[in-house]
C-alpha cells in the first residue's frame, strides 16, 4: 500500500486494484494533522485542536450512519466497503482539482455541468455534502462519472 493521501479525518492509500483504503487518524494523529493545517494560528488558535479533533469523529460517525440509512447508490460513492470502525475502502477517484489542472476551459465547463446534476440528484435523497468544495470532495471515477470520493464527514440530511 502506498500512501496518496491525507486529511484531517483520514490517510488514504492505493490499494493498486483500482481502489483506495482510507483510514481514520487515531485521536493523535488528528491532532498532529490539524496543528499543522492551522499553523501558524491566524485564522483559529492552538486551543481549538481539541474541539476540532472530537468534532471530526462526530462527523464521521453522524455520516456513516446517514450513509447506512438512506437509499444512497454506493457507484455515487465509489462503492464504498465499510471496515472495522471508520475505516473504509472505496473505487479510486481523479479528484477534481487534478482533473481541472489537466482540461482544457471546455472540459472544465463539462464536468462542473456534470457535477451540478450530481448534486441535484444527491439533493432529491435528501442529502448534500455541507462542504461543497467541488475540487477536494469530487472526483471522477474509472468511467468518467462524478463520484463523492471524500469528506462524507460532512454528509447532512
Amino acid at each position: 500500500m502506498k500512501k496518496i493521501g491525507e486529511g484531517w479525518q483520514y490517510l488514504i492509500y492505493d490499494l493498486k486494484n483500482g481502489r483506495v483504503f482510507k483510514k481514520f487518524h487515531s485521536t493523535f494523529d488528528l491532532y498532529w494533522v490539524i496543528l499543522k493545517e492551522i499553523f501558524p494560528f491566524k485564522d483559529d488558535p492552538i486551543w481549538k485542536i481539541p474541539s476540532f479533533a472530537k468534532s471530526s469523529r462526530k462527523k464521521a460517525l453522524h455520516s456513516f450512519e446517514i450513509l447506512k440509512a438512506n437509499k444512497i447508490p454506493l457507484p455515487w460513492l465509489g462503492n464504498p466497503k465499510f471496515l472495522q470502525g471508520l475505516d473504509y475502502e472505496q473505487d479510486k477517484a481523479l479528484p477534481l482539482h487534478e482533473v481541472f489542472t489537466k482540461s482544457d476551459i471546455v472540459r472544465i465547463k463539462s464536468i462542473i455541468d456534470k457535477f451540478i446534476i450530481f448534486n441535484k440528484e444527491l439533493l432529491g435523497k435528501g442529502i448534500i455534502d455541507k462542504g461543497f468544495n467541488i475540487t477536494k470532495n469530487y472526483g471522477l471515477n474509472r468511467k468518467g462519472e462524478i463520484i463523492l470520493s471524500s469528506k462524507w464527514t460532512k454528509i447532512s440530511v
